[in-house]
């Protein structure tokens, strides 16, 4: 009986163990990329409007129904109070619209389904940056949280020097109350941090299209990127690649196709039909066809209208072309920068340690006083902190060139 006891325990204990592994997702930034492309709410919304824009294309290409008209005489009674209620004449009619009319239409609808493929890829650039800017947020935060614990194994090694100066009579009260409140901040510190990386771990659920309290943790560490960029090159690829851009260009070829057609509406348009007659006196068929004349005005109206819009895309196309050779400039002005203070930072943190260094062995011989000490070790934090933060500025601002020029500037190449 014992004996069963214990293998069910241990059953039991190995399935609770691999239920904590099995929540415990590790997660890669590919894969977070990957997943948040399938399942993003905003990729899905974006895959279901191209789906509307191909039924639009699908009803544009077809001919309007046809009319079906039924003339039924004799429904007033005669002499006898009876009525003939007899079918008379059937009519059927089919516009066909002015010559070329269709066909451009057809045109028109085809590129809003290229036109909605773009803003398909607009919508994937954006959700690309977040993705990756809040999967680097989470490698900053577990960077801050190990940088938040050694400052506090820090603090509480020198809150316990202090105590002992204090006990031995070599150090004052307050030095040991202040030491209490620089090691409560610390504590204060490591859990703010802890708070980051839980709400951070949220926001990143959210984007990759599932609940925000799934369990998970990055395979992935903050490194710095060597991305060598030339302005010139990213301007063009820019201007080439953009898909809001293609979007505006596809919106002017509509324009204009918009105004050839309503040209051609000034032109009659044909229609075909047939009818047949039923009644006594004259039964007989016939096919009908006709023109359909633009009479009053002969489209004067829509024509303005068509060419208006035509010139005001066109005034849209050039003002965009100077906003993204403008956005590539600022964001390449921020990758510079972020570079610059990423080297500085390094330097900073090669001072940093070497610093941590010297003021514990001075502390612990007597050469710096207390005051001194706590502001090299608050130094060295700040030093250590900001290296990383810095990683994670230039991390980002690679992303936003990225985003920028829609091309991916990684080995990874997810923007295309």
């Amino acid at each position: 009986m014992k004996i069963k006891v214990i293998i069910y325990a241990v059953i039991f204990f190995q399935c609770f163990v691999l239920g904590l592994a099995k929540a415990e997702e590790n997660l890669s930034l590919d894969k977070a990329l990957l997943t948040a492309y399938d399942n993003n709410p905003r990729m899905i919304e974006a895959r279901r409007l191209i789906d509307v824009a191909k039924g639009d294309f699908i009803t544009a290409k077809t001919l309007p129904n046809p009319e079906v008209e039924f003339e039924i005489g004799g429904l007033k009674e005669n002499k006898k109070g009876k009525r003939k209620g007899n079918l008379d004449n059937i009519k059927i009619r089919q516009d066909l619209g002015p010559p070329g009319s269709r066909l451009l239409q057809g045109n028109i609808a085809k590129n809003k389904v290229l036109s909605q493929e773009e803003s398909l890829k607009v919508v994937w650039s954006n959700i690309y940056l977040e993705v990756r800017q809040a999967y680097t947020k989470i490698m900053l935060d577990k960077k801050e949280i190990e940088l938040a614990q050694g400052n506090l194994d820090i603090l509480r090694s020198f809150f316990s020097r202090v105590q002992l100066r204090f006990q031995s009579g070599q150090a004052l009260k307050n030095d040991v109350q202040r030491a209490m409140i620089e090691l409560l901040k610390a504590e204060n510190n490591y859990f703010v941090a802890e708070k980051e990386l839980k709400i951070d771990k949220a926001r990143l659920n959210l984007l990759l299209g599932r609940p925000f309290d799934v369990s998970f943790d990055i395979e992935d560490e903050l490194k710095e990127e060597n991305v060598e960029l030339n302005f010139q090159e990213l301007s063009m690829k820019a201007l080439s690649l953009r898909p809001d851009l293609k979007s505006e260009e596809l919106q002017l070829d509509s324009a204009g196709k918009n105004l050839i057609k309503e040209q051609l509406n000034r032109l009659p348009a044909p229609f075909v039909g047939f009818q047949r007659t039923l009644e006594e006196y004259e039964n007989d068929s016939a096919v009908v066809v006709g023109l359909s004349f633009p009479f009053w005005n002969l489209n004067q109206g829509e024509v303005k209208k068509a060419k208006a819009q035509k010139d005001a895309q066109h005034v849209k196309v050039n003002a965009a072309k100077r906003e993204v050779a403008f956005e590539v400039y600022e964001v390449y002005a921020r990758v510079e920068l972020s570079q610059k203070q990423l080297n500085l930072a390094k330097k900073s943190l090669e001072e940093a340690n070497e610093l941590l260094r010297l003021a514990d062995l001075r502390y612990s011989e007597g050469d710096i006083d207390f005051i001194n000490y706590l502001d090299q070790v608050r130094a060295v934090t700040e030093s250590r902190v900001g290296y990383y933060k810095f990683l994670f500025k230039l991390n980002e601002a690679v992303s936003n060139m990225e985003k920028t020029i829609y091309a991916s500037l990684r080995e990874e190449g997810y923007l295309k």
